[in-house]
């Protein structure tokens, strides 16, 4: 029998190549990185076409309206009436039929700047709710944008997977025409073609979706093209310090609020404390007779109500407030607990997902590689099955795959320890947190190495 080309080794060795370089990657000119400065691109676009942040805007301004509108002094109360007596009585001419008069609340006990001290309270809380729901948003388009990178890039693979398997294909096909292939071998890469296939149009419209997802937080149109998202890069590792968890306990935003909501209910407290001190008025009184337009007398008055009656109520609604305060300290407190577990767990994922990005790109995947050529070099020259090219090829490919969704979660793991320090940059976060503490053993590795 005639020996088999070479040629074919050479069509199945080229499509094995791109499957774990990004240099087909960079040639795109329509790629974007996920940077602190793309992102912060995004949030400002966010924050003028965004519902849910244009509600919160609106709710701050309203509360720091809020704050202007308390009044030092209430509106005067004026009264007018008329006055007539009996046969019994004093003549109308003497006393006056027309009454009118004018009564003014007194600003006593400091209660307006208490109230004002509340309103401010309320509008600070209002502000930094903004700026929580502002840094979820970021915290949604990091990951949304990882989101899409990853679904991107599981399209490249299906879509370089397909294009194997049709060049295999032609090779086992041409193979199995002169007798060197056996039909089970090209029913097998017929069916991975057929899977590959079907797997392709799946990845695709999963990225599609995830370009959805995240047109719907900018508010764009839905279907809005997106261009190809980078994968990032391996980062360095981040230890859990103290100096990170006080910049967690400084800055996380749903602390913030927290914390504020204390100060507004120990102002709510001190207001309803003076609320059990009683109203006082001073009003002027006069009298006019309707016949002739005189004057006849006038009366300034002092009045005040009579809050001893309902003193136990009063008691009652402080210490409600009270209860309120503690209740708001109690769940900042537990707040704080939950973002030193938070932090701690986001650190431990991202030192898992760099050990497994660091063991698969400098391991797995060139021992994949390697198996893989061997393998295709074994089956042409009749010493090996092609189910072990396959197999092999398979095995590379999840390894490329996993490698990316391991650079994706690190990804994530960062923009989570971002999203509770309030810090955006990699290299500030390294700086604050890149030194293992005493005792650490050590385990995540140096990427560069």
């Amino acid at each position: 029998m005639k020996p088999f080309p070479i040629r074919i080794t050479f069509i199945l060795l080229l499509p094995i190549f791109p499957l774990g370089l990004p240099a087909a990657e960079t040639k795109a000119p329509d790629r974007v990185e996920i940077t602190p400065a793309f992102i912060d691109r995004l949030v400002a676009e966010a924050q003028g076409q965004n519902p849910g942040l244009q509600a919160a805007g609106a709710r701050a301004r309203a509360a720091v309206d809020g704050v202007a509108a308390v009044r030092t002094w209430e509106d005067p109360t004026a009264s007018f009436g008329l006055w007539g007596s009996s046969s019994r009585g004093f003549e109308s001419s003497q006393e006056g039929n027309l009454v009118y008069g004018l009564e003014q609340k007194l600003p006593l006990y400091g209660r307006p700047d208490l109230m004002r001290r509340v309103a401010s309270a309320d509008a600070s809380r209002e502000q930094l709710s903004a700026e929580y729901e502002t840094q979820r948003l970021r915290l949604e388009l990091q990951v949304a944008l990882n989101g899409l990178a990853i679904s991107g890039r599981e399209a490249d693979i299906a879509e370089e997977d397909l294009a194997w398997l049709d060049a295999t294909l032609a090779a086992v096909d041409h193979r199995y025409r002169v007798g060197q292939a056996s039909q089970v071998d090209w029913l097998k890469i017929q069916t991975a073609r057929v899977i590959a296939g079907n797997d392709l149009t799946t990845k695709q419209q999963e990225r599609d979706h995830s370009a959805f997802a995240l047109n719907r937080l900018l508010n764009r149109d839905l279907h809005a093209p997106w261009p190809r998202v980078q994968v990032p890069s391996l980062a360095p590792p981040i230890y859990y310090t103290p100096k990170l968890v006080d910049s967690a306990l400084a800055a996380e935003p749903s602390l913030k609020v927290m914390r504020q909501e204390s100060a507004s209910a120990q102002a709510a407290a001190d207001l309803t404390r003076k609320q059990r001190l009683p109203d006082v008025s001073v009003g002027l009184e006069a009298r006019q007779y309707s016949g002739d337009g005189g004057f006849r007398e006038g009366t300034a008055t002092v009045s005040f109500s009579l809050p001893w009656l309902n003193r136990g109520r009063y008691d009652s609604d402080w210490r409600r407030d009270q209860e309120r305060k503690r209740a708001s300290d109690l769940a900042a407190e537990d707040q704080s607990l939950s973002i030193r577990e938070d932090l701690h767990h986001h650190i431990v994922d991202l030192g898992a997902a760099l050990r497994q990005a660091v063991l698969l790109r400098d391991q797995l995947i060139p021992l994949a590689r390697q198996t893989l050529t061997s393998a295709q070099s074994a089956w042409e020259h009749n010493l090996g099955p092609f189910q072990d090219i396959l197999d092999a090829h398979r095995m590379l490919l999840a390894d490329d795959l996993a490698m990316d969704h391991a650079l994706i979660d690190q990804n994530t793991m960062l923009a989570q320890i971002s999203y509770l320090t309030g810090i955006r940059d990699v290299e500030t976060l390294v700086s604050l947190a890149g030194e293992p503490p005493p005792g650490h053993d050590g385990q995540n590795p140096d990427p560069s190495k």
